[in-house]
């Protein structure tokens, strides 16, 4: 997939980069996502991506965009054209576009750490289709989510989005991690092992992951014969075997690793953790337990990320969907633009410039440029009172 503009900026930057061009090249990402619009309409997609990114970088709604700027559609074409997108097309484009990102600051010829992970929005009102959300524990005043299955790499101590697959209510967690892993496998370079939360412990997600790589995970602790494992107050190297007898049987290599608690979290004393340990025989659990930390990433990606997602009322999950699409490709750019073009090279790695921030300087920049094009209305609340009329009080 093709970026003229970016590509430009990548391989012969200029000595400075605007706001302007950040809006730009943001535009131009997301341009690339397919959206059919309404036949004879007299908008185009840019006009739609202009207010769609409007509402990511400033987490507000197109409702919010529309109603605030002077030279944007209303609310109603707008959000025609989004109910347009076809799913799967969609879909397709924002993981192309990822892995374009991806790759464009990427060693194709290393073997990487994947890891996965499942992601969840609260979902408030109710959906055209009951099978279209998920329920969670209790978050936001809602049981409901949509959720998304998500995998990264973690390279210079960055979080790369690999790819993003949606998880329908009637979906298993295996399905939708072999579907994520499905486009994993399109990269160019080798998956050396797989990093996962204790959501992959259940037999036949272990089967998925093994198909792909060796993947390393915690332990769950219901099962009696595995908290007899973990008493111990010394680490060691053991075996466990989940669903005994049964289809998706699996026997693993297990790191038990011994922690001590010094009042963290008001909690003290031995804590032991045990984790599948596919491929790391040979270490030690305190190594195994050091490879899994490199997956604790993930969870600032996260909090990027929904600093630019746009907010909706909307129970399409097809337009959800998008959104999430493009808070990650939002993230994926300001990533690939401060490593690509503002990292000071240096002997071992680049040095990262830290004013470069993906809130205040990414977003709001883009922000700023887009309320000046789009003519927002700067409201200013008054008292509502004012001087009696007919009244000389002065200012004193």
């Amino acid at each position: 997939m093709n970026i003229p503009q970016l590509k430009q900026v990548l391989t012969d930057p200029d000595e400075f980069i605007t706001n302007s061009q950040l809006k730009t090249l943001a535009l131009e990402v997301l341009e690339l996502v397919p959206l059919p619009g309404i036949e004879g309409s007299p908008l185009d997609s840019v006009d739609i991506m202009e207010v769609v990114l409007r509402a990511a970088v400033g987490t507000t709604s197109v409702n919010g965009v529309t109603t605030n700027t002077e030279d944007t559609p209303n609310r109603e074409p707008v959000m025609d054209w989004l109910h347009t997108l076809n799913k799967e097309p969609m879909l397709d484009a924002v993981n192309d576009i990822l892995a374009t990102l991806t790759m464009s600051v990427l060693d194709r010829s290393r073997s990487r750490t994947v890891c996965i992970d499942f992601m969840d929005n609260p979902f408030h009102g109710y959906p055209d289709d009951e099978t279209e959300f998920r329920r969670m524990q209790a978050r936001d005043g809602t049981t409901k989510c949509h959720r998304y299955c998500t995998a990264f790499v973690i390279a210079q101590g960055k979080p790369l989005t690999l790819a993003v697959e949606p998880v329908d209510g009637d979906d298993s967690a295996a399905d939708a991690v072999e579907r994520v892993l499905a486009r994993v496998e399109l990269y160019p370079f080798e998956i050396n092992r797989i990093l996962m939360d204790r959501a992959a412990y259940v037999g036949e997600v272990i089967g998925v992951l093994r198909a792909v790589a060796p993947p390393v995970f915690p332990v769950k602790t219901g099962k009696a014969t595995l908290r007899e494992k973990l008493s111990v107050n010394t680490s060691y190297m053991a075996e466990e075997t989940i669903c005994e007898g049964k289809e998706h049987e699996q026997t693993f290599p297990m790191a038990v690793h011994i922690t001590y608690q010094n009042g963290d979290r008001g909690k003290s004393g031995v804590k032991a953790t045990g984790y599948a340990a596919y491929g790391l025989e040979d270490r030690t659990p305190p190594q195994v337990a050091r490879i899994y930390t490199d997956r604790s990433r993930i969870e600032k990606s996260y909090e990027k990320f929904r600093e630019a997602r746009a907010v909706t009322t909307t129970p399409s999950p097809t337009i959800r969907l998008f959104y999430v699409g493009v808070g990650f490709l939002l993230e994926q750019l300001w990533i690939v633009i401060q490593w690509a073009v503002l990292a000071a090279p240096r002997r071992g790695g680049r040095a990262l410039p830290v004013e470069f921030t993906f809130g205040d300087a990414f977003l709001h920049g883009i922000e700023g440029v887009l309320d000046d094009e789009l003519g927002w209305k700067e409201k200013h609340r008054t008292n509502g009172v004012g001087l009696p009329a007919g009244c000389d009080h002065g200012l004193g």
